[in-house]
């Protein structure tokens, strides 16, 4: 490969992944000839980031830096790695994934997290979580080792404060006896069909999540599945001074070498030329959709030195592009 295509494949792969400059090169350059710089996983692995997805949206709805509080992903066929900005990232995302078995006043106990996770490595740069009796993998990296430590041992703690039950201490490498009932009563909603058929679509956007500060220009991202993981809603809310970015989004979107099967299905604006409102993508078999909703706030209570961060991400992007004209397209489904 010549070095201008090496060079140009670093920065696509940079932009999808939110990568530094230095790690896409090596990415890169260690690829395969004619591999994917954004590959597919294997099914449980898919399905286990669809998990992954749908614990980041639900619990990740802080201000930080970058979206969710994750600088960069670095996707491979048989797992993922997140890179963690902060330790306050690194606390808010133990506590979104890491199984936790919870008490309730009435009716049978909830399993919060990843059902059956453990912590199957820990280094200088992070962890790595596993499924028992699975192959899947998440790793986290980011803070020190010592700020992992820190984080996992708080949370525990917090845990047990509250009468419940840190389930990835249970044993190691052993089901707790709870979550391994749950498991098999098939409880989590990965089990279900809708969900399975759409999972895609959460891992597809777990392993372009870069695109939501590379290419997009929110501050602030959250969002929730409905409809059983067949509709996934983004919700990009902006500063009142700064531009959306859709189509550039989109584009990357729906991109036919790196991004998703996905097409633009129509958007809306609330306020006719304010771009502010609705965006549809959806696959061509509909079995997953996609909708982006624009918004701006200006909240006042933001950290000056949060704020700051963000304003600086956000000015590096510039130019902005319309999305065509549909006058027959939906937003809505």
């Amino acid at each position: 490969m010549s070095m201008s295509m090496s060079i140009k494949r670093a920065r696509i792969y940079s932009q999808y992944t939110g990568a530094p400059s230095q790690v896409a090169s090596d990415v890169v350059a260690a690829l395969p000839p004619g591999a994917p710089l954004i590959p597919t996983p294997g099914r449980a692995q898919m399905l286990f980031e669809s998990e992954i997805f749908y614990r980041v949206l639900s619990g990740m709805r802080d201000f930080f830096e970058y979206p969710f509080g994750i600088q960069y992903v670095q996707p491979t066929e048989t797992g993922i790695r997140l890179h963690l900005e902060s330790s306050a990232s690194l606390d808010r995302i133990l506590a979104a994934l890491l199984p936790v078995r919870t008490p309730m006043d009435h009716g049978d106990d909830q399993i919060y997290g990843l059902y059956g996770v453990r912590i199957a490595a820990r280094t200088e740069n992070g962890i790595e979580l596993q499924r028992l009796g699975d192959t899947v993998s998440l790793k986290l990296s980011g803070p020190s080792r010592r700020a992992f430590a820190k984080a996992e041992a708080a949370f525990a703690d917090q845990l047990e404060r509250n009468g419940a039950e840190a389930c990835w201490r249970t044993r190691e490498n052993a089901w707790n006896d709870y979550e391994k009932r749950w498991a098999d009563e098939r409880q989590p909603i990965v089990f279900d069909e809708t969900w399975r058929k759409a999972a895609w679509l959460p891992s597809g956007l777990l392993r372009r999540l870069g695109l939501l500060h590379t290419v997009a220009a929110p501050q602030l991202v959250a969002g929730h599945e409905s409809r059983l993981g067949e509709w996934w809603i983004l919700e990009l809310d902006h500063f009142p001074d700064t531009g959306l970015r859709r189509a550039e989004l989109v584009d990357a979107l729906t991109d036919a070498e790196h991004g998703l099967p996905l097409t633009l299905r129509g958007h809306r604006d609330l306020w006719p030329g304010e771009q502010l409102g609705l965006v549809l993508l959806q696959a061509p078999d509909r079995s997953a959709t996609l909708q982006l909703r624009y918004d701006r706030y200006d909240y006042p209570s933001l950290p000056p030195e949060m704020l700051a961060a963000i304003r600086q991400r956000i000015s590096r992007l510039t130019g902005e592009k319309q999305l065509p004209f549909m006058p027959e397209g939906k937003a809505t489904g």
